[in-house]
């Protein structure tokens, strides 16, 4: 049946519809692109992020300045610790520049000596164990943070190497801020050093998308 042929009323909603039908078309493929050129794909590798990340997820991290100048306590974020060398590690702020980060035997974190409650944990098994290691950086005896240092730690406390054991990072070590976490990566390419790895899924299997933002 030839368009010029339908009633009047049944013509312009089809119209309506296939217009409807092209903006949407339209802003979906603007929104992929904005997606693939704004962020940088991320795979998190091992385990030291659980139970919030797991191995062999993928999301997306944002890298612009207006994003990291404005970073705060319990942002996961993406370190390069040596910038001669492309690896990567994940961690959460716990302890902001200028602040005073302790933690007690039980795993309470406190700042400048107020109780903070870590409540992205599901339970307070991971917290119990932040310092199963008594010599842990932060713990037992109080850590001080200079105007551009930031205390992190991953959320797994017992699988985690941080700062606890390499002390505090700069702002200059901090490349992005995870942004979301997107699906689950089928077959991998590149390297397998625990913490992050750039744009390396060969195949991905997407879930509905966790935001950290």
């Amino acid at each position: 049946m030839h368009m010029h042929r339908l009633p009047g009323p049944i013509k312009k909603t089809l119209s309506i519809l296939s217009q409807v039908f092209f903006v949407l078309i339209m802003l979906v493929g603007s929104g992929i692109i904005f997606h693939n050129v704004y962020y940088i794909p991320i795979k998190i590798v091992g385990a030291s992020m659980e139970p919030t990340l797991f191995n062999n997820e993928f999301g997306i991290m944002d890298d612009h300045a207006r994003t990291l100048s404005s970073l705060d306590r319990f942002d996961i974020i993406v370190i390069q610790q040596n910038p001669s060398i492309e690896r990567y590690i994940i961690k959460r702020i716990l302890g902001l520049p200028g602040e005073t980060v302790h933690f007690t035997s039980t795993g309470l974190l406190r700042i400048d000596g107020e109780n903070i409650e870590q409540s992205f944990y599901n339970n307070d098994t991971y917290e119990r164990q932040t310092c199963g290691i008594m010599s842990a950086l932060g713990c037992q005896e109080a850590y001080s943070l200079g105007d551009d240092d930031y205390f992190v730690l991953g959320d797994n406390r017992p699988s985690s190497l941080d700062s606890r054991s390499f002390g505090a990072i700069q702002t200059s070590m901090i490349v992005g801020q995870l942004i979301a976490i997107e699906g689950v990566c089928g077959t991998t390419n590149g390297s397998q050093n625990p913490g992050v790895d750039l744009s390396n899924c060969a195949s991905r299997a997407y879930t509905w998308p966790r935001l950290f933002v």
